[in-house]
């Protein structure tokens, strides 16, 4: 799950609807650059997004593939300044593309990796405004000899500063070669990126948004898990406060929050008293937090400190008045039969939408009054959501077959609406 800062706060329903509705004539307007792929063209309707981010109203990229070649897909990055009316072909340089389009077991690279088994989106994109951006994450890498075993991954970050003319590849040196970018998010002036370093423990680095000057946060106390599957990590910020945390299915392996000398200091994460289990903060402002807590941790029985009532594997909204320094039980999710998943986010005016799942489906649950009553408000398999402000959202929904779909709100959550490409 990926939790931003809200970019802008004027938009309303009859603006997003009208704005969507208006019509659909897509042009090619995007400057051509030597170091990229192509000039741009309107978005292919097979496109598939992977990873959506919005720095307005209006203005929004997809990072996705899309038909190429036969009978295979292609990286390719989108763009709308109409809030989704109309979407075009943002041109990638080649050598990002040849990246995504090596061939593991038969299959392009990019197609194979689109979801790891965290369910994290492997490759994103994320804007800090109308010119600084990043995509980060990895890509799996085809075995060197024949009968070597897939499964290794390749870290990928690059980034631009004219809103997409070029891209330039950022490698960090220590970044474990076959670790992946685990997550990249921005504040008004700064960029952090967390990944698994070179010693097997994690490291943040930060830059300024308008320049690709990378430097070593402090980290300290930021572990890999001994055991279990993928490591995974979110860095989630509001206003000037910040929280991270990393781990994976056995618990939280470290956490740390922005202090206000902008270094990462030690924090105990949301669930670390009731079994540990690996939750980032949902911020609705700077001071008031929400997150999922599964009662009991790894081969672990249930915590004194567990709700009244609660039984071992449940699921528990927590909330934050204090920017993180404490939290406390709202409500009980569900039994440990029902399975919420990890996406989360919350509004500014306090709406909180969370996922569950059925055998067939992850829908998507909204709650308007802190979590005393959910209702299903899209039905589809959701693999993220976020919110950019207090009444625009978008939420990618991954079907059985076919592309991955886009759908937004403009109301705050009530009503979803799918956007085609």
């Amino acid at each position: 799950m990926h939790a931003r800062t809200a970019v802008i706060s004027l938009a309303i329903l009859v603006l997003g609807v009208g704005l969507f509705f208006a019509g659909r004539a897509s042009v090619s307007n995007a400057p051509n650059s030597a170091s990229n792929s192509a000039e741009s063209t309107v978005v292919n309707a097979s496109f598939s997004p992977l990873s959506v981010d919005f720095t307005s109203l209006t203005t929004g990229w997809a990072l996705g593939t899309t038909p190429c070649h036969k009978d295979s897909v292609c990286l390719s990055l989108s763009k709308t300044t109409n809030a989704g009316r109309s979407w075009t072909v943002s041109p990638l340089p080649q050598s990002l593309l040849h990246l995504a389009d090596r061939k593991v077991d038969g299959t392009p690279s990019i197609q194979n990796d689109s979801l790891d088994d965290n369910g994290q989106l492997s490759m994103n994109v994320r804007f800090a405004n109308a010119n600084d951006g990043w995509i980060y994450g990895s890509l799996e890498i085809p075995p060197k000899v024949s009968d070597e075993p897939t499964g290794a991954f390749e870290p990928i970050l690059w980034s631009t500063h004219d809103g997409g003319l070029v891209w330039k590849s950022q490698r960090q040196s220590w970044i474990y070669y076959e670790g992946t970018v685990l997550d990249l998010e921005v504040t008004a002036d700064t960029v952090y990126l967390m990944a698994m370093n070179k010693s097997f423990n994690v490291t943040v680095e930060s830059s300024p948004v308008s320049r690709d000057r990378w430097r070593v946060s402090d980290s300290r106390g930021l572990y890999t898990p001994a055991g279990g599957g993928f490591l995974s990590g979110t860095i989630v910020f509001s206003g000037s406060r910040g929280w991270l945390a990393e781990g994976n299915d056995r618990g939280v392996s470290g956490s740390a929050q922005l202090s206000k000398n902008g270094k990462w200091v030690p924090w105990t994460s949301p669930c670390y008293s009731v079994g540990n289990s690996l939750a980032v903060p949902a911020a609705a402002t700077s001071n008031d937090l929400f997150a999922e807590c599964h009662m009991g941790g790894f081969a672990s029985p249930l915590s004194k400190a567990a709700p009244r009532g609660a039984t071992w594997g449940s699921t528990w909204l927590y909330k934050s008045v204090n920017a993180g320094r404490t939290f406390t039980a709202v409500t009980e999710l569900g039994p440990q039969s029902q399975y919420f998943g990890p996406e989360l986010a919350v509004s500014s005016s306090g709406t909180i939408l969370i996922t569950k799942s059925n055998p067939q489906n992850q829908n998507l649950l909204a709650s308007f009054d802190t979590g005393r009553h959910w209702s299903v408000v899209y039905s589809g398999n959701v693999i993220f959501i976020h919110f950019i402000n207090s009444n625009e959202g978008v939420v990618l929904d991954e079907p059985t077959h076919g592309p991955n779909r886009l759908i937004m709100t403009f109301d705050g959550g009530h009503i979803w609406l799918p956007i085609p490409f």
